[in-house]
C-alpha cells in the first residue's frame, strides 16, 4: 500500500517530489513503521529482563543481554499491547535459541527469540593441580560472549576461592563448578565431635564419622554406644546434632 501511494507521487510529471510530497511521504513511513519497531523494542526489552531476572548473575558477572525476535512480524502484531512473559523450558544453555510464552488472557503464543550475553567469568590464571585449594591469585576474570559457554560456568569467585580442584586445570581454562568440590571437613572413619545445643546448655561428645562431609553437609555419626545419628559439618571435626 506505501509503495504504490510512493509511486504516485514519485511517477507525477516533474523530476524530483516536491516538499509537500516528500514530507507526506516521511509522514507515512513514520505512521506505518516507527510505532511497530518501537512496540517490537520494547518486547525485546522486557523479554531481556525476564532472562536476566531467571539466570540470575552475580553482580561481578555484569551481564548485558541482547534479544532478537525471530517470530514474523505479522505474528507479533497480533499480541496484546503488555503481554504476560514467561520462559519456556529450562536454561541448559544461556545464550542461542530460546522460545518464550506471551500469555494475553487466555491465550497462549509462543515467541521464537535469539539471546546474545555478554558477561564475566573466571579462569585459571596458572595450572591448578588435583587436589589443590584454589586462591584468589590463581584465578582472572574474562568477558566475553557467552555463546558458546560450557554448562555450569561461574560467575562468582566466591564460589571458587577455597574450594578443592577435582582434576588438573589447565591455564586460561574456564572454571566450572563439575572441577571443584567444597573442602572436606569431616572425613569417614575418622573421629567427631558433636555438639548438642539446647535451651541453655551444649553439650559435646565424641563419634565417629560415617561419611565424608563439606561445610554445612549431613554426615553420618556413630556413638560409643553404636546409635548412628545424622548432624551437619561446621567446622573440621565438629559436626552439630538439631532435635529433628
Amino acid at each position: 500500500m506505501l509503495m504504490r501511494y510512493a509511486d504516485l507521487f514519485f511517477n507525477l510529471p516533474v523530476r524530483r517530489p516536491g516538499a509537500l510530497a516528500s514530507a507526506v511521504i516521511a509522514a507515512w513511513i513514520a505512521a506505518f513503521f516507527l510505532p511497530a519497531a518501537a512496540e517490537a523494542d520494547g518486547l525485546s526489552e522486557d523479554i531481556a529482563a525476564l532472562f536476566t531476572r531467571a539466570m540470575r548473575f552475580p553482580p561481578q558477572a555484569r551481564p548485558v543481554l541482547q534479544v532478537t525476535l525471530l517470530t514474523p512480524p505479522a505474528q507479533l502484531a497480533t499480541l496484546c499491547p503488555a503481554p504476560a512473559l514467561a520462559l519456556s523450558g529450562g536454561l541448559s544453555r544461556l545464550a542461542g535459541l530460546h522460545s518464550v510464552i506471551a500469555q494475553c488472557g487466555a491465550q497462549h503464543h509462543f515467541l521464537q527469540v535469539n539471546l546474545t550475553v555478554t558477561a564475566s567469568w573466571w579462569q585459571a590464571a596458572g595450572p591448578i593441580a588435583p587436589g589443590q585449594i584454589l586462591r584468589a591469585e590463581q584465578i582472572r576474570a574474562q568477558r566475553g560472549s557467552l555463546a558458546h559457554a560450557p554448562a555450569g560456568l561461574i560467575f562468582d569467585p566466591q564460589r571458587i576461592i577455597g574450594r578443592v580442584a577435582q582434576r588438573a586445570i589447565r591455564p586460561g581454562e574456564a572454571l566450572v563448578e563439575s572441577q571443584l568440590r567444597q573442602q572436606r571437613a569431616i572425613r569417614a572413619g575418622e573421629k567427631v565431635e558433636m555438639i548438642y545445643n539446647g535451651d541453655g546448655f551444649c553439650i559435646r561428645a565424641a563419634g565417629k564419622a560415617l561419611d565424608n562431609g563439606a561445610l554445612h553437609q549431613r554426615v553420618r555419626i556413630q556413638t560409643p554406644s553404636g546409635e548412628i545419628i545424622t548432624a551437619t559439618a561446621v567446622a573440621p571435626g565438629q559436626a552439630r546434632v538439631t532435635a529433628d
